[in-house]
């Protein structure tokens, strides 16, 4: 009962469709450029940034933002490799939505 409680929460604190991540970035080599729409969930507490040079293999989140923050970026990136980017919004007792839409970028 407690798991199905925990999921719950999760769908409805954070839809799987929230956040919704820009793949529009900036031209800066070795840069990322990041936006996303805000969660429409009420108790949000903020979002987690996840970066990987394979698009099914997300690990740990790379930065965590507050709910007011909806940008961020990723500097120091390899000329030549191509990088994967989602991100997830988490509540403040730690559940954490679905990755969103992910996006890529190959570093000129």
């Amino acid at each position: 009962m407690l798991q199905l409680a925990v999921l719950w929460l999760v769908l409805t604190a954070c839809p799987s469709s929230d956040p919704s991540l820009d793949s529009q970035f900036s031209s800066d080599s070795g840069t990322a450029s990041l936006s996303w729409d805000a969660s429409t969930g009420t108790d949000v507490a903020g979002y987690k940034i996840y970066l990987a040079t394979a698009s099914v293999s997300y690990g740990t989140a790379i930065a965590t933002t507050s709910t007011d923050i909806t940008t961020y970026t990723v500097t120091g990136l390899a000329t030549g490799t191509t990088y994967f980017f989602a991100v997830s919004a988490f509540n403040l007792d730690g559940a954490e939505s679905t990755f969103s839409n992910k996006v890529s970028k190959v570093i000129p």
